[in-house]
């Protein structure tokens, strides 16, 4: 067993569930099932951070998952569980339920960033693709989280994050974003080409098919915890954020951490397996990785973004040198534990 492992990110799933229906989600279409819809309880939340923090590092903790955590009506005591720690919070939400006293509570508790999905570089586009009529609301509820976050003195960053919806008309969809959504808002944006969830989804505005390579997930010193897990058990472990829904998401799990300790589960069979297969580029023997379009190396996923530090494969807020695509047969995270 690897000593030295350091974890950079742990993607932490507050709630499986979700208060949108976007037309790209398998969260809606064809839906989660209901063990995966759950909400985590604190003190399991809790129990897994100190089951893995500081023995294996300092991570970001991110309140994710591929649920809405802002549906978690105590979320700001998860954010301050992870500050009393010591520990960076981040979180990716809908922005729908984050105004008003929710939202100063949840900055308050010290959350370090926050970013908004906003798909769609219009109302229109947004009601289409996201199914409700929100744009609206969430342009004015980051404008009132801006304005608190100045008022308070908060160290909370904001972002906008949005899947390009026609690659036919990149330029036309960057510069209407750039108008209708940073010019209002005036925050970091990113601007990526729509995935597919890990073959759920059938995308119709697909990255370019490269040679397939490993996306560098199973060997990267990260993991991703979902609320809920298979058969009424919780915690499940699974590679990533994109095997979501049926039927991927079930078959994807590499363990559960209810009843299991980290090492049994990291450095399990199944993790195990799947990093043979990701090393060797046997990635038809993975269920949940053959259709992936992560592993096509585009390097035009991200099309703009006024964050000049914004690399592809690296993730938000972890160390410059993070890159996931470097952690291909990292011998580190391949040694089975004895």
């Amino acid at each position: 067993m690897n000593k030295n492992l350091k974890l950079q990110r742990i993607v932490m799933e507050v709630f499986g569930g979700c208060n949108y229906t976007c037309q790209m989600c398998p969260q809606s279409n064809p839906g989660r099932g209901k063990n995966f819809t759950r909400k985590m309880h604190l003190k399991e939340f809790e129990r897994i951070l100190d089951m893995i923090i500081p023995k294996y590092g300092s991570p970001i903790i991110n309140l994710e998952g591929s649920g809405e955590p802002t549906m978690a009506k105590d979320l700001y005591d998860y954010v301050h569980a992870v500050k009393k720690r010591g520990l960076k919070c981040y979180m990716y939400c809908n922005g729908a339920n984050l105004r008003g006293e929710f939202m100063k509570k949840v900055i308050d508790a010290g959350i370090d960033f926050i970013r908004f999905s906003i798909i769609g570089y219009n109302r229109e586009i947004y009601k289409k693709w996201m199914n409700i009529d929100n744009f609206n609301l969430i342009i004015q509820n980051i404008k009132e989280a801006k304005e608190y976050i100045k008022d308070t003195g908060s160290n909370c960053q904001l972002s906008t994050y949005h899947l390009v919806t026609d690659n036919s008309q990149l330029t036309y969809e960057v510069e209407e974003y750039k108008k209708n959504v940073i010019k209002e808002t005036n925050v970091l944006s990113y601007i990526w080409k729509m995935h597919n969830w890990s073959g759920n989804y059938e995308n119709k505005n697909a990255r370019k098919k490269t040679d397939r390579k490993s996306c560098g997930r199973p060997n990267a010193p990260e993991l991703t915890v979902r609320a809920g897990g298979k058969e009424g058990r919780t915690a499940a472990v699974v590679p990533c954020c994109q095997t979501l829904g049926p039927p991927n998401e079930e078959k994807s799990i590499l363990g559960h951490l209810d009843k299991n300790n980290f090492e049994d589960v990291y450095y399990g069979d199944k993790f195990m397996e799947l990093r043979k297969a990701h090393d060797n580029k046997n990635f038809d023997k993975i269920d949940y990785c053959k259709d992936c379009d992560f592993l096509y190396q585009d390097p035009e996923i991200l099309i703009w973004s006024n964050d000049k530090t914004a690399k592809i494969n690296h993730m938000l807020g972890t160390d410059e040198n993070f890159i996931l695509t470097d952690y291909n047969k990292k011998e580190n995270l391949n040694e089975k534990k004895g």
